[in-house]
């Protein structure tokens, strides 16, 4: 779960540039053809069984490069979005292939005219051929769904080697797990080097701008989120030793702008936990739960995005670690009302995602 982590913190990039895709001024049109190769990250030993495998791969990008004043200005960078299609074989029969859609953003620095480095985040859907199976696959600790989140950062270097044409290489750490939603959940993690060639439709030179400063924040009172949250049914989770029927509480927050794009908060949260343990005698348990926690929120237009560590107060299940982690993404619907998700985690298992709904004061 800290490949999780590490992924989510840096999501940050994703919800920066957010509101970037929603006007247009002046962008160029980018096609891009990446070829990745790696090796799979062990990071706990429940996975070790795939250890040595090399994935290799290929990726296109669908993209548009911002290159204006305003959307330098808010990230003092020069972003570029878009549509990533990619394919993977993992070199290894238990965890067999995998082809991902995902959206990307991709902020680039200019350090002279013809290069620039890069940072890369992008979030989208993963399609896996070779989930677990007790009967056909009982050896892959990976993954158990078809369909899985998948998440990527990278970063690297993009050098002019023509006015349309540039060559990009790049290092990226890639994940897809399904959330805790049926186990094994341990999720897939690899590290690739990749080496693509970037055309540009129009001219891919960067301009030169000089960045503005922003104080306005400090003026903004703390204010308070309150809200509702719930989970659906999942399936079986080893480490708590059960399946959870349903899920549901409630929750405040307060937060505290001290940067541009930067605040900090607490918080704390109580809900129903159900879940059918599995014993001896098959008992069936009802669980209150609460925690309180703490942490650090990236605030960006309509778009915030969390990362807080927690400490379970009262809780039912005795396997799980008393320390938390809690990565949450909303977006105000009105000046008010925001919806999201949120997900908790312990060690190197995710607890649950849920859903979320909050009114702020």
């Amino acid at each position: 779960m800290n490949s999780i982590r590490i992924l989510l913190i840096n999501l940050c990039c994703l919800c920066s540039l957010y509101s970037f895709s929603q006007k247009e001024s002046t962008a160029v049109n980018v096609i891009a053809l990446k070829l990745h190769y790696g090796s799979v990250f062990i990071h706990t030993p429940a996975v070790k069984n795939v250890a040595g495998s090399q994935p290799y791969g290929a990726a296109l990008d669908l993209s548009r490069l911002r290159m204006d004043s305003a959307s330098y200005q808010k990230c003092n960078c020069y972003p570029r979005y878009g549509i990533t299609l990619s394919y993977f074989d993992f070199d290894n029969k238990i965890l067999g292939h995998a082809a991902m859609i995902s959206y990307f953003l991709e902020p680039s620095y200019r350090i002279s005219n013809e290069l620039k480095f890069s940072m890369r985040a992008a979030a989208g859907l993963t399609f896996a051929s070779n989930p677990y199976n007790k009967i056909k696959n009982p050896e892959n600790n990976n993954y158990e769904t078809h369909l899985n989140p998948y998440l990527q950062i990278g970063a690297g270097f993009n050098y002019n080697i023509a006015p349309h044409l540039s060559i990009a290489l790049m290092g990226n750490f890639q994940h897809f797990s399904n959330g805790g939603f049926r186990q094994p959940n341990r999720g897939l993690n690899w590290i690739t080097g990749s080496l693509g060639i970037l055309y540009h439709v129009q001219n891919n030179r960067l301009p030169g701008f000089k960045p503005t400063r922003y104080a306005g924040w400090k003026s903004k009172k703390a204010w308070i989120d309150a809200g509702v949250m719930y989970v659906p049914g999942q399936g079986y989770n080893s480490k708590i030793k059960g399946q959870r029927k349903y899920l549901y509480g409630i929750f405040g927050q307060v937060t505290k702008q001290y940067g541009k794009v930067s605040g900090i908060t607490g918080g704390a949260e109580i809900y129903y936990d159900e879940i059918q343990y599995t014993s001896v005698n098959k008992v069936k348990r009802s669980a209150i739960q609460a925690g309180i926690h703490a942490g650090h929120i990236f605030l960006f237009d309509r778009v915030s995005f969390s990362q807080q560590i927690g400490l379970q107060l009262i809780k039912e299940n005795t396997a799980a670690n008393n320390v938390y982690l809690r990565f949450g993404l909303s977006y105000m619907l009105t000046g008010h009302l925001s919806a999201g998700v949120n997900l908790k985690t312990h060690e190197d298992n995710a607890d649950f995602a849920d859903l979320r709904v909050m009114y702020r004061f």
